[in-house]
């Protein structure tokens, strides 16, 4: 070519052929002719040029950096390749971008003093629906040529004109087949001044920056660590920005724009937008702004301010009450939002953002919604099919979650009766689809949904349980990431027809050497081993042995806290026979534990269960004859939690001679050890324990022990 020129810093790629063709003041089918570019498009087989700015062919490229002496890699900068499933979708056969998708515009926009600047250079990301000011002269950009009233560049220049750069190239109206241009000079262009640095200018300085690397990621503090593509950032932008354009009055756009840039979008909105011929009426979309990209300048800057303003909030907590305006707005309109529909407002979008739209209405959820959505720690993650966490949870909340999370009245009371067992059902349904009554079935209680529904009212409304939803959801989380080493579902199936699982007569041995009145039934020990290894509550045991009249529940529940270690050793011990004898290999009991910073602040009904050690508990028990609230004010704590410290960590409270009994009950299979397998004597095993040796000698006997004759010890004379 005769005369070469370099191309403007983006520039589109058509500019500069136009540019070139005004130079040299030809046609411009001779510039493409000098490139060897076509005058028509192939692919529509119809005389009109292709989109060379939207997408170029690598031959094309070729050919263009042969003749002018630009690189290629210059030149696809020129175009919207750069932007292909980032900012723009591209169809690649049709070389067009997909209007429907990112917000993807026809044509571009201008700002008219930039073209009086650089003598009518058009810059590629113009065609961008993402710009909508510029910076340089805080200015929104022009959208039509206002003497025409057209969108510039929206076809080819005429290939048998010679260009006018600056001047409006579209066609006259009312002009006939072969209309003459319109050449109105664009940089007398009226447009809208923004404040300088103000929120739509700041707007744009972020698009800029982001789009000047379309393929790297957006690290914002709401996608977390990471980051996310720009295509989801857009993509979010684009439904936050059309529901602000569908939902939003003026009062609420104000301290976003100034007045005139909100009055003229709401004379942009105010003219109905064009839906699509080929859709029947009922099947229109309502929300015409998710689907085509605003065609106002002023409508695409609030739309992306007040969306980005959401976006780029810290967290999803902080996200979900800046949204809460525009979900208010939604609603308002009598549209039906639920934790599955508000999140396709605006399409698809992002996991964070959908977090935030889902914690924006959780004031106005139901609490089994905000269990099921997990608003109350602001997950991310939509509910799913979660039933394999039933194995892994018992039919009565384990004690120590049931004593934090149970809500008390002022007299000590519970709320909510066999709130243990609801909770659990609480648990289950946490991120779960899972209905309340099946989650009811599955777990194997007998409470009902109403009963469940009623509890987790209650929850939201007493200002002591503001967290426990959120304890739950976490307990939920962690049975899901970690797992539990104990499958109560088993354990129920095998356990819960059984009707007998200690012998009575042991039982009533030990009682006999443990108590000075003996009269605890056995029945007592049957439901705590069937309690125990289920996680049932004793309720549901078998028949013959679960307690049927309230009498009987309080006598058990008494049973639970005044047992004794020797008791507890027995009973234990014949649960750990019980596993052993059906092969399973895991903990008789078991509760998960959430770390400590986790539950830091959080406001829960109950006491933390490990803020009383068991040396503090058995300090405060006095005797034989004490009382379980003395106990407790003592402690400074409620009678639950000592009742619960008090079922963990056994005191010995029977009278002095018993608890010698006691202590020797405990510790005569050591001594039988001693004496038949280390061979020591009856008075060194008494000075070892401290005690007498009678007492050691009628301990043996009594555990069946065959006692030696006297100075029949290997190395010790026989006495005479």
């Amino acid at each position: 070519m005769p005369i070469r020129c370099a191309p403007y810093p983006g520039e589109a790629l058509d500019s500069w052929l136009e540019f070139l063709a005004a130079r040299l003041n030809c046609p411009f089918m001779d510039v493409l002719s000098a490139l060897g570019l076509p005058n028509r498009d192939p692919a529509l087989a119809a005389p009109v040029l292709p989109r060379w700015t939207t997408l170029a062919t690598p031959d094309e490229l070729a050919a263009i950096a042969e003749v002018t002496g630009v690189t290629e890699d210059v030149l696809v900068a020129m175009t919207l390749q750069p932007f292909d499933g980032h900012a723009v979708v591209i169809s690649p056969e049709q070389r067009r971008v997909h209007r429907q998708v990112l917000w993807g515009r026809a044509g571009s926009r201008f700002c008219p003093a930039c073209l009086a600047d650089n003598g009518g250079r058009w810059p590629v990301t113009w065609r961008l629906g993402w710009s909508f000011a510029c910076a340089r002269h805080h200015v929104l950009l022009a959208d039509r040529c206002p003497a025409c009233r057209r969108i510039p560049r929206l076809r080819a220049h005429p290939r048998p004109e010679t260009p006018r750069p600056g001047l409006c190239s579209s066609a006259a109206p009312g002009g006939g087949p072969r209309p003459p241009r319109c050449h109105h000079p664009l940089a007398d262009t009226p447009v809208t001044a923004i404040a300088p640095d103000g929120a739509l200018e700041e707007t744009q300085h972020l698009l800029d920056t982001v789009l000047a690397a379309p393929g790297r990621m957006v690290r914002w503090p709401l996608y977390g660590p990471g980051g996310a593509p720009l295509r989801v950032l857009l993509r979010d932008v684009k439904s936050l920005g059309a529901l602000v354009l569908s939902h939003a009055t003026s009062s609420d756009l104000h301290p976003v724009a100034p007045p005139e840039v909100v009055a003229r979008l709401e004379r942009y909105r105010a003219n109905p937008l064009p839906a699509d011929p080929q859709r029947a009426p009922i099947i229109r979309r309502i929300d015409l702004h998710s689907y085509y990209a605003p065609g106002d300048a002023a409508a695409a800057a609030v739309a992306v301010t007040a969306a980005t303003r959401i976006l780029r909030a810290k967290n999803i907590r902080t996200a979900a009450r800046a949204v809460q305006w525009l979900t208010d707005r939604v609603a308002a309109t009598g549209r039906p939002l639920h934790p599955a529909s508000v999140v396709a407002l605006g399409g698809t979008i992002s996991p964070a953002l959908e977090a935030g739209l889902r914690c924006s209405r959780e004031t106005k959820l139901m609490p089994v919604a905000r269990l099921r959505h997990r608003t109350a720690v602001h997950s991310t993650r939509p509910p799913t099919n979660q039933d394999s966490r039933v194995c892994m949870l018992p039919t009565a909340l384990w004690p120590e979650w049931t004593l934090r999370l149970s809500p008390r009245r002022a007299s000590g009371k519970p709320v909510a009766q066999r709130a243990d067992e609801l909770l659990t059902v609480a648990c289950l349904v946490a991120g779960n689809t899972t209905s309340i009554r099946a989650a009811t079935r599955m777990t194997g209680t007998t409470v009902s949904s109403h009963n469940v529904s009623t509890l987790l009212a209650d929850l939201t409304h007493r200002s002591d349980c503001a967290d426990v939803l959120r304890v739950l959801i976490l307990l939920a989380d962690h049975l899901d990431a970690h797992g539990a080493p104990i499958d109560y579902a088993r354990r129920r199936a095998l356990f819960t027809a059984r009707s007998r699982f200690i012998d009575p007569q042991t039982w009533l041995k030990l009682q006999r050497r443990l108590r000075s009145c003996p009269g605890l039934h056995a029945a007592h020990a049957q439901r705590w081993i069937f309690q125990t290894l289920t996680g049932s509550p004793a309720h549901l045991a078998h028949p013959d042995i679960a307690p049927a009249t309230s009498s009987q529940r309080q006598q058990y529940q008494r049973f639970c806290w005044r047992i004794l270690p020797a008791e507890a050793q027995l009973l234990h011990h014949t649960a750990r026979a019980l596993l052993d004898e059906h092969g399973i290999d895991e903990p008789i009991q078991w509760a998960p534990r959430l770390p400590t910073r986790t539950l830091l602040h959080l406001v829960l009904p109950g006491p933390d269960p490990d803020s009383i050690s068991a040396a503090q508990l058995h300090q405060a028990v006095p005797g034989s004859n004490f009382s379980i609230a003395h106990v407790a004010r003592t402690l400074d704590t409620n009678t639950a939690h000592v009742a619960y410290l008090l079922s963990q960590h056994p005191v010995d409270w029977s009278p002095p001679r018993f608890r010698r009994t006691q202590h020797t009950a405990t510790r005569v299979e050591q001594w039988r050890t001693w004496y038949e397998q280390d061979c020591l004597s009856l008075q060194v095993i008494a000075d070892r324990e401290g005690t007498s040796l009678a007492t050691v000698r009628l301990a043996l006997l009594k555990n069946g022990a065959q006692l030696r004759p006297a100075g029949s010890q290997p190395g010790r004379p026989r006495r005479r």
